[in-house]
């Protein structure tokens, strides 16, 4: 049946999807892959066994699951405990924390490229700079100081590793460096940059809280975390100002996006937004949605083409629910996802 699934996926994208890609001649636009136009929602799954995986949605609402096994039947699993998903112009890497490895597959039909599975120990992030891939890795959960990043040349996927001597979680790259988040659950207090040109870390920004997201905008660098909002300005690596510090009642906040000059985030099962350039946290939500799960509420956010993505953890033993919602709070749609979903990737 998920074969018969795949195909007919395969024909309505084929014969309706309008790729976003354009050639250099101005010819009409050619769909890339099957899974051209639409976003992958990671499902994290459990361990033993393992329920991790991976599902398409369309842009027309076509829902497909476990697109890695329907691809590659006969590929070594993509592992347990699926922690993120990364890209460059034509690959996807997925990261495995439960299995240390990165499967490589190509990002528009999904087929299996490598496995790279040296040189990880609890791997979390990663962001692509000139032909390598740079992954964070916990190492020790409880230390911080053995954190390290995993380089991969992309040309023949050999690995070496690079000490951070930091926490490090979420990495974005901009203008050529990497910005690491050095906090982890309440953990870690500031944002190294790294610099592929010499391979060293800087000294670490100082924030004086622990950040769990962030997002560049404008050559500058916002970072959320323990109930605050910094800025840091890109130019010279300095925080500008002081922190906002939110209500109370949003201590938890996570989940940074930027869409259109307006800041998301969200505390407990709330969305919040807020300008830019404010200078106070709001102290309503944009809107709330009903979570029974003990773990897993909102375990995954974004914003992206001014629609508002929310995955529901569920009870990471069954299939649980995503939800899409208009930037003014109204449910457009709901799809089932798999175990666990923790984060959704646009491919258009």
């Amino acid at each position: 049946m998920k074969k018969l699934n795949r195909i007919f996926l395969l024909l309505v994208a084929t014969s309706l999807f309008v790729s976003c890609s354009n050639d250099d001649n101005g010819n009409s636009d050619v769909p890339l892959g099957e899974y051209d136009n639409g976003f992958f929602v990671l499902n994290e799954g459990n361990s033993n066994p393992s329920t991790a995986s991976v599902t398409f949605i369309s842009n027309s609402g076509l829902i497909e699951q476990d697109v890695f096994g329907n691809v590659n039947p006969d590929a070594v699993s993509n592992g347990t405990l699926l922690q993120s998903v990364f890209f460059d112009d034509t690959r996807a890497f997925i990261i495995s924390g439960g299995s240390n490895k990165v499967t490589v597959v190509n990002r528009y039909t999904f087929e299996f490229i490598a496995t790279v599975a040296t040189n990880f120990a609890s791997p979390r992030y990663g962001a692509v700079i000139n032909g390598k891939a740079y992954v964070t890795n916990y190492a020790d959960f409880a230390i911080g100081t053995d954190d390290f990043l995993t380089v991969i040349d992309l040309s023949n996927y050999s690995t070496s590793k690079v000490a951070l001597n930091n926490w490090s979680e979420k990495v974005i790259e901009e203008n050529g460096k990497l910005y690491i988040a050095n906090g982890f659950y309440g953990s870690g207090t500031s944002i190294t940059v790294f610099n592929p040109a010499n391979n060293t870390p800087s000294t670490p920004i100082e924030l004086g809280f622990s950040p769990n997201s962030l997002e560049e905008e404008d050559g500058t660098l916002y970072v959320i975390g323990d109930g605050k909002l910094a800025k840091i300005n890109l130019a010279t690596n300095q925080v500008i100002g002081t922190a906002i510090t939110f209500p109370e009642a949003q201590a938890g906040a996570k989940n940074l996006n930027i869409e259109n000059d307006k800041i998301y985030y969200t505390a407990g099962t709330s969305v919040f937004v807020m300008d830019i350039n404010a200078s106070t946290a709001p102290t309503s939500s944009l809107f709330s949605y009903e979570s029974t799960s003990e773990w897993g509420g909102m375990y995954g956010f974004a914003v992206n083409d001014n629609k508002i993505y929310i995955a529901e953890g569920g009870d990471f033993t069954s299939d649980s629910e995503v939800y899409v919602y208009s930037l003014t709070g109204s449910l457009l749609d709901a799809f089932t996802a798999g175990v666990g979903p923790n984060g959704f990737y646009f491919n258009d």
